[in-house]
């Protein structure tokens, strides 16, 4: 608007300097010039219009255009920094989960304490963590990593850990009073009863204060993050500093709840040259248009160039994501033998999050005989380290099948030999052994899911004994447990990414297997294929394995 002020002014100085002339050419000119002399002002004045119109024009629509550019990079940078905090929110539950059912699995607390000790503590993922018994009578801590619980300390320990009901959900709780506030988590993780509750608590900046770094791709921006499903002052988990001007709003769910994070601009998102158009549009006015119009067209290319940078990049994620999958599949069997009796069938499909390669895997073994040895397996983790550990087990589980023993011995050789070696991960394995002309399988497991045996119309799980996972010490030693499978009968092997679903109990996702099983007659690769295309549609977050045998009628 000053800018149009001043375009007056100067339109009104021009004008009564305008009005000045013909007083002053009437002396010396003829009286029968009066509309060539009007004519003559006539088109400068119009230039004049058309140049202060234009540069109004140009000014609001710079103006516009730099303030919607700013508002879409802003909550594009809020969608980024809510995403990455999705992807990070799992990394408190997953630590969590593990040393729950390590303990659960072994029957000792002490386990509970061996594997979150590194992560509680000063400067660490927790300050405090803790195993209770719920039910019956009321809660109780079975064993305190770390601190005392500030939840304990408060006296609320009872109603809220009394309130945790939902299985593989977590629920939580803000501490925040104080200057040292935390946040609270509470579940029940799936598969052991709802008798125990794990529950950790995560220290939040002194005095709700957050700090960006300066070298953060966020730094640019002002950051406030809330508790629950709306913004509420008095559920302020942190903040970087005053939100002012237009702000962008994102939600993450977050166990049992939400967080909303508010985000604004400290400075120009769109850089110091689009914020400074407007008023390099209103210096240079009309006769620099043609430089204003240069500068528009530097930034749409600028924009191009962007979005081709943009598209850059995604070319090279799918390329980084093609090498991953390469590697995994170069680390996987090339073919599986083709046995007399019966049909096997393997799929493994990488999943769709991620470009890091994943450590699922799947091998047929034949022993001689009309025997064979078949083994699926998952390694915690991703990346080279989960691929390697992979390659690792997958050719000692050759070498020690080629030795002779049943499942279990090559089972207990293996996590004798991961607990030597001490790799960082540990792997669930399903090892079996068929012989084909007998129509008999003995299989042994350590920590995975059990078979699938499709029966005509009938799908059951094995009634197995589960073993603990391989690398995980002390171990307890794995049980063989021998099925007899009539003509045409299949077993079906598998990784977790063909049936969990976040936010979902396991149980449901295995009888929605055995559902999609039942009464298919498909040949084993088809079966297999419809399988892919019934469960997991549109691809899964994780990689899934899938090897099954079927004998033939």
């Amino acid at each position: 608007m000053g800018g149009i002020k001043t375009a007056r002014r100067e339109l009104r100085g021009v004008s009564r300097a305008d009005n000045q002339v013909p007083s002053e050419s009437q002396s010396v000119e003829p009286q029968g010039t009066p509309a060539k002399r009007l004519g003559s002002h006539r088109l400068p004045i119009v230039v004049l219009l058309v140049g202060c119109l234009v540069t109004a024009l140009l000014v609001w629509a710079s103006s516009s255009a730099n303030a919607g550019n700013d508002h879409r990079l802003l909550k594009l940078q809020v969608r980024q920094a809510a995403s990455i905090l999705s992807a990070v929110l799992p990394s408190v539950e997953t630590p969590l989960t593990a040393a729950f059912d390590v303990s659960m699995a072994t029957h000792n607390v002490d386990e509970f304490r061996q594997l979150l000790e590194p992560e509680v503590g000063q400067g660490a993922l927790f300050v405090t963590a803790s195993l209770w018994q719920v039910s019956p009578g009321p809660p109780k801590p079975l064993v305190v990593v770390g601190a005392i619980p500030l939840l304990e300390t408060d006296g609320e320990a009872a109603s809220f850990l009394s309130s945790v009901h939902t299985v593989g959900v977590p629920s939580v709780t803000p501490l925040l009073r104080g200057s040292s506030p935390r946040i609270g988590y509470a579940e029940i993780p799936p598969g052991y009863g709802s008798n125990d509750v794990v529950y950790a608590e995560t220290s939040l900046p002194s005095h709700k204060r957050a700090v960006i770094p300066k070298n953060s791709a966020f730094s640019d921006l002002n950051f406030a993050l809330y508790l629950g499903h709306k913004v509420d002052p008095s559920e302020l988990l942190e903040k970087t500093g005053s939100l002012q001007g237009y702000s962008a709003v994102a939600s993450v769910p977050f166990g049992n709840s939400a967080l909303i994070l508010v985000g604004s601009s400290s400075t120009p998102l769109g850089g110091g040259l689009s914020a400074a158009l407007p008023w390099i549009v209103l210096i240079f006015g009309a006769t620099l248009a043609i430089i204003a119009a240069l500068i528009a067209e530097y930034l749409v290319r600028r924009r191009q160039l962007a979005e081709s940078l943009a598209s850059e990049n995604a070319s090279l994620y799918l390329e980084q994501r093609a090498n991953s999958e390469t590697l995994q599949r170069s680390l996987l069997p090339e073919e599986i033998p083709d046995l007399a009796g019966v049909d096997i069938g393997v799929r493994y499909v990488p999943g769709v999050g991620g470009t890091e390669v994943g450590g699922d895997w799947y091998d047929v073994i034949t022993t001689g005989n009309g025997c064979a040895f078949f083994v699926v397996g998952d390694v915690s983790g991703r990346g080279l380290g989960a691929a390697s550990t992979m390659a690792y087990l997958r050719y000692s589980i050759r070498a020690y099948a080629a030795q002779g023993g049943g499942p279990a011995v090559v089972l207990a050789k293996l996590n004798d030999l991961v607990g030597r070696s001490g790799g960082g991960h540990f792997a669930t394995v399903l090892c079996g052994h068929i012989d084909i002309d007998r129509h008999i399988f003995t299989v042994a497991c350590a920590g995975h899911f059990a078979p699938l045996v499709i029966d005509g119309n009938r799908a059951r799980y094995v009634d197995i004994c589960v073993g603990s996972p391989i690398g995980v010490v002390p171990s307890v030693a794995p049980i063989e447990t021998t099925i007899k499978v009539g003509a045409g009968a299949s077993v079906l092997a598998f990784t977790d990414g063909l049936i969990e679903r976040r936010g979902e109990n396991l149980d449901i996702g295995l009888a929605r297997l055995a559902e999609a099983v039942s009464g298919r007659a498909e040949v084993m690769h088809t079966l297999l294929g419809h399988l892919l295309d019934d469960l997991t549609p549109n691809g899964s977050d994780d990689d899934i394995a899938i090897l099954g045998v079927r004998w033939q009628g």
